[in-house]
């Protein structure tokens, strides 16, 4: 789903809310055709306190909730991380289009099923065969076909690995954008306060 909302003469901040939101909302709904936003680099701070970065899969975008939401496995280090400490950045980047999107906020780590349970029905069956290894993420193993998961057994419980999945939503409170215009690259800082987002021009 390609989003035409390149801000390359924004008068005002609210232009570039805009485009976020929609390349976001893009990333979250992309279907056959991938958006450059539905895969994100999110980093968190390591349990030995040095930085980590891994890529997740943006599910979902919500502009009033100033949310975005990915899935996980709930026994994997960033799970661990999260809990320790709550702030999270991710970033996506378009290449060809030149687009930079930066998001700093604080996850939430949802659990419980009455919150995960919809989420996991209305997930594609090859996207949760991860959740239903018996082997936790990042476990030493002594080849890569000891840790994959069984996918075809006879009368397999659709639930099957449910145990092990987890929603990460993040409260979004910052956001830098960077376009990579030819004729002039612009960089924006956006901050929710008060009940909207203000923005101020920054140097790239």
């Amino acid at each position: 789903m390609a989003v035409s909302c390149v801000v390359s003469n924004a008068s005002n901040m609210d232009q570039i809310v805009d485009a976020v939101w929609a390349r976001l909302h893009a990333g979250a709904n992309a279907d056959k055709e991938r958006s450059p936003f539905t895969m994100l680099q999110a980093a968190t701070i390591a349990l030995d306190g040095a930085p980590a970065v891994r890529t997740v899969v943006l599910r979902r975008a919500s502009r009033e909730q100033r949310s975005v939401m990915f899935h996980t496995d709930v026994r994997s280090t960033k799970v661990a991380e999260l809990r320790r400490d709550p702030r999270i950045s991710l970033v996506g980047c378009d290449l060809d289009g030149g687009v930079q999107i930066r998001l700093h906020g604080v996850a939430r780590i949802v659990e419980a099923p009455s919150e995960t349970r919809g989420v996991w029905n209305s997930s594609r069956p090859r996207t949760l065969i991860v959740y239903r290894t018996p082997i936790a993420p990042a476990t030493p193993i002594t080849s890569p076909t000891e840790a994959h998961a069984t996918t075809h057994v006879e009368g397999l419980d659709s639930s099957a690995g449910f145990d092990n999945f987890c929603l990460i939503e993040v409260a979004i409170s910052r956001i830098d954008y960077l376009d990579l215009n030819p004729a002039g690259h612009m960089r924006a800082s956006l901050v929710f306060e008060e009940g909207k987002w203000r923005g101020t021009w920054i140097a790239p």
